[in-house]
């Protein structure tokens, strides 16, 4: 099915396709074609987690995010890795009702999972040339909102841990692990509303990665690349920068000298609480 989808929308012919248990969520795929070019193709799924209610709006937020970051791209943001446009012009394909496959080089290189001191302000200049292009992205960018993917899911199951959990073997290991931090869970949640509240409207959103973490961050022939653009959006600043910049450090105060943005301390704690509790609930 994969292989007539990239024929009929890309035509490729693929000559050789290998599945890679690589990422997280999305299923890869190594491409070789009949010309012996390499591609990477991307199956992502367009329910749950952050992409909206279903599959229609799962499709439209993967369609906006494609279309920002080709636009990035084909404005000089040489680091922001494109998907390959169809043979019609678009970013992306449906596989099926729930699915849509993406497109891209194959870039040679490596990610880690840890950043390197010397690549942390490397990533502080693509981040700043990444805000800083805001005005080319608003037309086709979604808008992400602070907001926890899954809240009600997690709020549901601290409602639910005084009877067992008998949905499979990994349920009631959960349910305890949930009783065990419950009450800090409801405090981290409390406190996570508390910043988002002193944090709302405290300056202009900006056009934004998402998740420049060391597994997006490909070193490519002496390079760096951002991939993996999926989240990509209009937000704070600080939700690219968490990761990377404390406050006061010297990367947000290369941060500040090239876009005029001073870190906001409580952006930055409010993103990273928002990741810690996004893992947990998406889990």
């Amino acid at each position: 099915q994969l292989s007539r989808a990239l024929a009929e929308h890309w035509g490729l012919a693929p000559a050789r396709l290998g599945y890679l248990p690589v990422g997280w969520g999305d299923h890869h795929w190594e491409l070789t074609d009949s010309a012996g070019r390499r591609w990477f193709v991307t199956v992502a799924g367009l329910t749950g987690r952050w992409r909206g209610t279903g599959p229609t709006a799962g499709f439209a937020d993967l369609r906006a995010a494609m279309d920002t970051v080709t636009a990035l791209a084909g404005a000089g943001l040489e680091f922001a890795v494109a998907p390959v446009p169809t043979t019609d012009g678009r970013t992306l394909a449906p596989l099926g009702a729930e699915h849509a496959i993406t497109v891209f080089p194959y870039l040679d290189g490596a990610c880690g999972n840890e950043m390197p001191p010397r690549d942390r302000l490397a990533v502080i200049d693509l981040l700043a040339r990444l805000h800083n292009a805001t005005p080319l992205a608003r037309r086709t960018a979604p808008v992400r909102h602070p907001d926890l993917a899954a809240r009600p899911v997690l709020e549901a199951a601290l409602q639910q841990l005084a009877d067992p959990w008998d949905s499979g073997p990994y349920s009631e290991p959960a349910r305890q692990l949930l009783t065990r931090y419950a009450s800090r869970l409801g405090r981290a949640l409390a406190y996570f509303d508390d910043l988002v509240r002193e944090t709302a409207g405290s300056g202009p959103p900006v056009i934004t990665h998402g998740e420049p973490h060391p597994g997006n961050i490909l070193r490519s022939a002496g390079r760096l690349y951002l991939i993996d653009w999926d989240t990509a959006g209009l937000a704070r600043p600080e939700r690219d920068l968490w990761d990377v910049a404390g406050a006061g450090s010297p990367e947000a105060d290369r941060y500040a000298e090239l876009t005029g943005h001073q870190v906001n301390a409580a952006a930055m704690r409010m993103y990273r609480m928002r990741w810690s509790l996004d893992d947990i609930t998406l889990s």
